[in-house]
């Protein structure tokens, strides 16, 4: 790589019934959450095929790929200069992405660049290959990589989401990847599977499942192997599984003493530790990223509302005051903010707020929207939503874009999970 110095209500129901011009590029920094208007222009330029015949028909695809990622990672507004009027639109561009496209037997090669308008210096130049069957994968890195150059931060092009896909009275354990494409199941136990979460790592889910006919247990699987293991069945309830950060315990709901209480185990289920005492039920948690605090919903103080307490369980106070009936808390990886629901005639609203409690936001509206998820660099949430008639998910990108939907194939599908970047693609 070359750089130039220019550089839901999910469980709780259950549980109840700055834009700079790219001029010094250790200075590009890009914040999205200050409206789309700050999106850096790019122009697209369409990838040169060689090698096989078949390249010239997979790089065109490739360019559909990169400007779709480009365009989704919140952070740039794309020209395709292929297309009728492209050549007017890019007219604003900052800068201009290209590449060569080569294609041999079973190996695709990239040659990914970017350049500064108007002058057209080299600022990235990088190369990338892998299988021809995961073409796919090799765009999405050169993709991350100009997000990074321009953010400061690698983008989430190459990184995965877990969801729950409902058939009749079944529920499987699914994940696609981040742009929709390819959903595959992961289980198959014509059970109710529900809650995923992914390990530190992203090479494991750990999720809430009926699978054996009996109570909800947590099971631990990997997305490659596929199978299942037991990580908590004790009497009683077992959900809600969470992962520290460092990966060495989980977080979950138990009600082996009678009431549904936060837990932390190690990360093989042992070792038992009660966080919470009190009569109303508690669940829900999630970390922060520093694994300091735990945010969960309890209906202690009369109706469901996220509380914040230290990792010991101490230090215990409710989040929000101005908003009534919260739930799904979910922490942005940045540490800044919390995304949660909140109860309307309708169904749900997706909020945010800083980790204090101030500065209660409503960033999804219309239908009911559940179980909000951040990416990994904290700049897009996922979320499900019956806004379009049928359950299905949706991305909202925290700059007044309106939301935009996962293709799932038409499956009603919900409880979405965000892989980290480490855990992307099995052939990274």
């Amino acid at each position: 790589m070359t750089l130039r110095p220019l550089h839901r209500f999910s469980l709780f129901a259950i549980l109840a019934l700055a834009l700079v011009v790219p001029a010094l590029a250790d200075d590009v920094r890009l914040d999205i959450r200050s409206g789309a208007s700050s999106r850096l222009p790019l122009k697209l330029t369409a990838f040169t095929p060689a090698g096989d015949r078949d390249a010239g028909a997979t790089s065109v695809q490739a360019d559909e790929v990169l400007a779709a990622d480009l365009r989704n990672s919140g952070a740039f507004t794309v020209a395709r200069a292929w297309e009728a009027g492209g050549a007017a639109a890019a007219a604003s561009a900052q800068a201009e992405v290209g590449g060569k496209w080569t294609q041999r037997g079973s190996t695709i090669r990239l040659t990914g660049e970017v350049r500064e308008l108007p002058g057209r210096q080299v600022i990235l130049t990088k190369e990338y290959s892998g299988p021809a069957a995961r073409w796919r994968d090799v765009v999405h890195r050169f993709a991350d990589d100009i997000v990074l150059q321009f953010t400061g931060e690698l983008g989430v092009s190459a990184t995965r989401i877990a969801f729950i896909v409902q058939d009749g009275r079944t529920k499987e354990l699914w994940v696609m990847d981040a742009d929709g494409h390819d959903p595959r199941p992961l289980t198959a136990d014509r059970s109710v599977a529900q809650s995923p979460a992914w390990s530190p790592d992203g090479s494991l889910l750990i999720f809430t499942s009926y699978r054996g006919g009996g109570g909800p247990q947590l099971w631990v699987l990997s997305p490659e192997a596929r199978k299942p293991f037991l990580l908590s069945g004790r009497p009683g309830l077992n959900t809600g599984g969470a992962y520290s950060p460092d990966g060495t315990g989980v977080l979950c709901t138990l009600g082996i003493d009678g009431n549904a209480e936060l837990y932390r185990l190690d990360a093989r289920g042992g070792s038992p530790q009660r966080l919470t005492t009190h009569r109303g039920i508690d669940t829900s948690p999630c970390w922060s990223p520093t694994g300091r605090e735990i945010a969960f919903t309890s209906d202690r103080s009369g109706v469901p509302q996220v509380h914040v307490m230290d990792a010991d369980g101490g230090n215990l106070r409710r989040l929000t005051y101005d908003v009534s009936y919260t739930d799904s808390p979910a922490w942005s990886p940045r540490g800044d903010r919390l995304a949660f629901v909140v109860r309307t005639d309708g169904g749900f609203d997706i909020w945010t707020c800083r980790s204090d409690g101030t500065n209660t936001t409503r960033i999804v509206a219309g239908g009911s929207n559940e179980n909000p998820r951040w990416s990994p660099d904290g700049r897009h949430v996922v979320f499900s939503s019956d806004r379009d008639g049928k359950r299905s998910l949706w991305v909202s990108d925290l700059d007044g874009a309106s939301p935009r939907k996962l293709d799932t194939g038409g499956r009603k599908a919900m409880s979405p999970a965000w892989s980290p970047r480490s855990g992307a693609t099995s052939s990274r």
